[in-house]
């Protein structure tokens, strides 16, 4: 029994799913006068025209789903005892690093792939205690766990349904404190929804399932950034 509700948690982390001078002269004369250096004007505007807009910078999904080595977060859960876990990124090579997920049922390897376009899970597998090097795994699976542009309305195709930002600035209180601007995802599936909340910087902060009465949460209780 403790196999299956382990093996339904799993489930639940892969349908989900770890960012600064003066004149002088001489007596009796006066100064002779020099040509003034003047700072050169800015360029002025035709009247009636406004300037052009600086626009920031674009937030990139790297900056949400932060991989340095030694990463850890430790996850608090309600309403399943396998809701609780921790994320240790244990190895990086380019853009993907390897994170091992504890449930305290199951340990998980899931690799994990950072571009300017997405953060996309291309590999997983249970059941592993060892802390064995798994980033030359063939990919197995291409899930795009954050897209660009991060903004709401932007949405991308699942294997369990659809995913979509619903919201860029939510607030989220957990145990680790309250983190505000968080980017609200919506996973729709046949008979349950999950909403994921990330945080620039940090990563996924809370996780929320719901699937009729059934409501399991994992909220962030610590965090310690890597070596980035």
């Amino acid at each position: 029994m403790k196999r299956t509700v382990a093996a339904l948690m799993a489930a639940i982390i892969l349908l989900s799913g770890v960012f600064q001078a003066g004149c002088s002269g001489t007596a009796g004369k006066p100064p002779e006068s020099k040509p003034s250096k003047e700072a050169p004007k800015a360029q002025e505007q035709p009247p009636g025209q406004k300037p052009p807009e600086q626009r920031p910078p674009a937030v990139k999904p790297g900056q949400y789903f932060p991989l340095a080595l030694g990463t850890v977060w430790e996850y608090l859960g309600e309403g399943n005892e396998y809701a609780s876990f921790t994320r240790e990124v244990i190895f990086t090579a380019g853009n993907r690093a390897q994170v091992r997920e504890d449930n305290g049922g199951t340990v998980m390897a899931v690799i994990y792939e950072v571009t300017d376009e997405a953060a996309t899970r291309v590999f997983s597998q249970g059941e592993v205690y060892d802390r064995v090097n798994l980033l030359d795994r063939p990919q197995s699976e291409r899930t795009v766990i954050l897209k660009a542009p991060l903004q709401v309305g932007t949405k991308w195709k699942d294997p369990n349904g659809e995913r979509e930002i619903v919201d860029v600035n939510a607030a989220v209180n957990t145990p680790a404190g309250k983190f505000e601007k968080c980017i609200k995802v919506k996973i729709g599936g046949k008979d349950s929804t999950l909403y994921e909340y990330y945080r620039e910087g940090v990563g996924l902060v809370k996780r929320e399932f719901i699937s009729g009465e059934t409501r399991v949460t994992s909220t962030l209780k610590k965090f310690s950034p890597g070596k980035g």
